[in-house]
């Protein structure tokens, strides 16, 4: 029971703070970890950082892609004096122009609709045989008047639809129909005065009409879903309403007549899209120009991000007299040679233009800090020549310094970002010794548990021992002492 005691409670018996000084022995044996602990912080803080440089990297490569791009300073932009009538858009293709633009018809999707009081519900018999749709023109003729030639849409071709007993209702007619790529879409409307089927070309425009032929195989009454003003039906029967005309945009642009199967026009003007949405009663001024506000836009988002890069990568490199503060990466090979490379694409000068050789001579001043600043009015003398602006960025040259500035530039940021990048070795190269340093924090913790059980053991044992020791010293000292008192009486 004394061993057990004591090995349950080490230094009861004895008197030694077992505990305490195995812990203090520990304390020492676990400094290595605390090193690697501390090292394993400084790499992953490290991992982090070149995470964030990555990132602006990124942005910055991003920024410098777009400038690299012919078609960023060709940029345009359109607008409308009535955009609710005629909205306009335009693209890099299209030309600094003004136009008049009238619109005088909007395109629409033929529709026919059973007369009123034909069925009463949608459960109404309406007789067996085939329906036969074609897409086609009515040769623009309008409500009321009937249309009487039709001529079929190119590559379209006759779509045969059987209706048998077990789909011959007016609901079972809408359902066949619509499950068939027929280019039409039939719907049943029911109101006060009973149900009427309505079918509806699925896309406007004159080409995109449609008639329906029918043959009965059964009793009477499928034929009143016919509308082919061109074939006889039996005397007295009703056959489909023509309740609207297929029909095509059409307008004029500076006077020429246009015309469009939709609402929508890209080919009268390149570059340029309009949207008719409403018939106008006076002209529609449209103007497009160049959207010089767009490239100064993307020459801002370089600086920027420019900036964001070299401060930050600025601050991580260096050593804070102040503070007495070392950066992140300060003495790091990286990243120092990182921020010196990307720094020197900024003075680089290039024979792709013959007016603007370097970023400063459109407005994109180095300042003494390392950061750039825009110089608005050197800036706006450069977009007053496009052509030798979109060079001086975006020239692909033929190799060194012929190329434009933001492709040699975008090129080497591109390559750090790549797989075999510098920014994927070193992650990789960081992340290997932070799984080294974990194998070594556990393999001296390993060997630190050993060692406490090794303590914990050769000390519970020089407890016990002592233990004992201090009982016989005990029963010692009280039998001197009997003796000594039986002597004294």
């Amino acid at each position: 029971m004394a061993t057990s005691t004591s090995l349950s409670s080490p230094g009861i018996g004895s008197g030694l703070d077992v505990n305490a000084i195995v812990s203090g022995l520990l304390a020492v044996e676990q400094r290595p970890v605390l090193i690697l602990q501390k090292a394993e912080a400084k790499l992953q803080a490290k991992l982090s950082g070149f995470g964030q440089i990555q990132s602006l990297t990124s942005a910055l490569n991003d920024a410098l892609t777009t400038l690299s791009k012919p078609e960023t300073f060709k940029q345009t932009i359109a607008s409308s004096s009535d955009a609710s009538s005629v909205f306009v858009s335009s693209s890099t293709t299209a030309t600094a122009a003004s136009y008049s633009v009238s619109v005088t018809k909007l395109a629409a999707a033929q529709t026919l609709v059973s007369p009123t009081g034909q069925f009463t519900t949608a459960s109404d018999v309406v007789g067996t045989g085939t329906l036969t749709i074609r897409l086609g023109d009515w040769n623009n003729v309008t409500p009321p008047t009937q249309p009487s030639s039709f001529t079929p849409k190119a590559g379209s071709s006759d779509v045969v639809i059987a209706i048998d007993s077990a789909d011959q209702t007016l609901q079972g007619v809408r359902d066949k129909i619509n499950a068939t790529n027929a280019g039409v879409t039939a719907s049943i409307v029911t109101d006060a005065n009973g149900a009427r089927l309505s079918i509806r070309s699925n896309s406007t425009g004159e080409t995109n009409g449609f008639r329906i032929n029918v043959a009965e195989t059964g009793a009477a009454g499928l034929a009143r879903l016919q509308y082919d003003p061109q074939t006889i039906v039996a005397p007295g029967d009703p056959t489909l309403t023509y309740a609207q005309a297929a029909s095509n945009t059409e307008g004029t642009i500076n006077g020429i007549a246009v015309s469009s199967t939709s609402d929508s026009l890209a080919d009268a003007i390149p570059g340029v899209n309009f949207r008719f949405n409403k018939i106008t009663t006076s002209p529609v001024t449209v103007s497009v120009n160049t959207n010089l506000e767009a490239i100064k836009t993307a020459v801002n988002k370089l600086v920027s991000t420019y900036n964001d890069f070299s401060n930050l990568v600025g601050q991580q490199t260096s050593y804070n007299a102040g503070t007495k503060q070392a950066g992140l990466f300060q003495g790091d090979a990286t990243a120092v040679g990182l921020l010196s490379q990307v720094r020197s694409y900024i003075s680089q000068s290039s024979t792709a233009s013959s007016t603007f050789g370097s970023l400063s001579s459109m407005g994109i001043e180095l300042q003494k800090d390392g950061s750039l600043k825009v110089n608005s009015t050197k800036l706006d003398a450069a977009l007053t020549n496009l052509p030798e602006m979109s060079k001086a960025f975006s020239d692909v040259g033929t190799g060194g310094n012929n190329v434009g500035l933001a492709k040699r530039f975008g090129t080497y940021t591109a390559g750090l970002l790549v797989a075999t990048g510098t920014f994927q070795s070193q992650t990789k190269s960081l992340q290997a010794s932070i799984a080294a340093n974990t194998k070594d924090q556990q393999r001296v913790n390993d060997r630190l548990a050993l060692t406490e059980q090794r303590l914990r053991a050769q000390y519970s044992a020089l407890d016990v021992t002592m233990s004992k020791y201090n009982a016989l010293n005990k029963y010692v000292t009280q039998q001197f002492s009997t003796n000594n008192n039986n002597n004294n009486g």
